[in-house]
């Protein structure tokens, strides 16, 4: 069996395993905040840097100036990947529990040999070269950071319509980090905590004009969440058990010249392509996809508001504002909507409880924030929330930290 399959292997046992076993004090019970003192402060969004972007440039100069922005902190972040703590007594790094194998080193390796077979498509791979390049670090653990990504976040996405149907509004807690090493003295994700360093904004421009907004994390090329102001917003969270095994046949070469998309390219694909909801919602039926996701959707139009559960081939399922019986609103952590999270991850119900508890009547960047700013929507994992109005063109994103006691996923 070849070496990453072994390692892909371990990934999609210990998952379950992680998230199945018992713990010495489960009892984090769910804490609505709205209704209590205004804990919105915009001007927290601030400390979240911007940058622009002109894809007009050569794919390898894109990202420099980020790349160069964000060196050290980002190779912070290969370094709580694969090296022991420093300052604090932390647990077993994730990728250095198979005794006697350096997994982050092979991982990289094998990327990077997939990479020279052309397995990732341009102008991606340019300008994943171009950030390496300034970074001084392995391409191929680069590259395995921006697939890896797409596979394992753990998100909670939320598009709620205002009573009068004049605005809607996209927000997402983006939640990564889960077993990577757990810092004992600070009580949080060592792997968590290097990512909000690195979460930044960016404006991407082609002919001299703003094309959309996104965020992201320095050194990803994809977007994570974003908005075309005036047009439609997207966010994808990942499922709980991602395709694994399709992420090992790619690598040994089962998928080579074939149209299937990495997400996170293919969100940014979308935005570059697409001018409404419409052609948006066509696209995510219709492309061909290494992994399952749930593409979270908004509009500008009254119900331009959806949830797509794909597969790999198909739209699985589909859940639309005014659909149900949260019809203003809806709301998707990593879960099919018809199927139970995990006991210690129910993000979904006390989330619906507490945008219930909002009400249409208040939902604004104010009300939203504070939903996300919950427990256990807001969680140890949490690296930050992005608040969106579509129709208004607003886009902030904040830093979070989840105040003691709080749960760890």
């Amino acid at each position: 069996m070849k070496p990453i399959v072994v390692c892909l292997l371990v990934l999609a046992t210990l998952l379950p395993i992680t998230f199945q076993r018992k713990v010495e004090n489960p009892d984090f019970p769910a804490n609505c905040l709205v209704g209590g003192p205004d804990i919105y402060d915009p001007t927290q969004a601030e400390k979240v840097p911007w940058f622009d972007v002109n894809l007009d440039l050569p794919p390898r100069q894109r990202f420099k100036q980020i790349a160069a922005a964000y060196k050290k902190d980002i190779r912070a972040v290969f370094d709580v990947l694969n090296k022991k703590c420093r300052e604090h007594k932390c647990l077993q790094y994730f990728f250095t529990i198979i005794p006697g194998v350096n997994a982050w080193e092979l991982l990289g390796n094998i990327t990077a040999k997939a990479m020279d077979k052309g397995m990732i498509m341009n102008p991606y791979k340019d300008e994943v070269l171009g950030i390496a390049e300034v970074l001084e670090v392995p391409i191929g653990n680069l590259v395995f950071l921006n697939i890896f990504y797409e596979m394992s976040r753990f998100c909670t996405s939320i598009v709620a319509q205002t009573e009068d149907n004049k605005d809607l509004y996209h927000a997402r807690n983006l939640d990564f980090g889960q077993l990577f090493v757990w810092d004992i003295a600070a009580q949080s994700w060592g792997l968590t905590d290097a990512l909000k360093k690195v979460s930044v904004n960016i404006n991407f421009f082609k002919n001299g004009q703003l094309l959309f907004k996104g965020s992201t994390l320095a050194g990803h090329v994809g977007v994570l969440t974003a908005m075309k102001p005036h047009h439609f917003s997207l966010s994808m969270n990942a499922k709980v058990q991602p395709d694994l095994f399709n992420v090992a046949r790619w690598y040994m070469g089962a998928y080579a010249n074939t149209d299937l998309q990495f997400v996170m390219y293919f969100e940014r694909w979308l935005f570059e392509n697409c001018m409404d909801f419409q052609c948006a919602r066509e696209k995510i039926a219709e492309v061909k996809l290494l992994t399952g996701a749930y593409f979270i959707l908004g509009g500008v139009n009254p119900g331009e508001g959806s949830v797509l559960v794909r597969n790999t081939t198909s739209v699985q399922f589909e859940r639309k504002l005014f659909d149900g019986d949260n019809d203003w609103f809806v709301l998707q952590t990593n879960y099919d909507p018809d199927k139970d999270p995990l006991f210690i991850d129910n993000r979904r119900d006390p989330g619906n409880a507490c945008m219930k508890k909002l009400g249409r009547s208040n939902v604004s960047m104010k009300g939203i924030y504070t939903v996300l700013s919950s427990k256990p929507t807001l969680n140890k994992t949490t690296v930050h929330t992005v608040i969106m109005s579509v129709t208004k063109g607003y886009f902030e994103t904040f830093i979070q930290k989840c105040p003691n006691p709080c749960w760890a996923f």
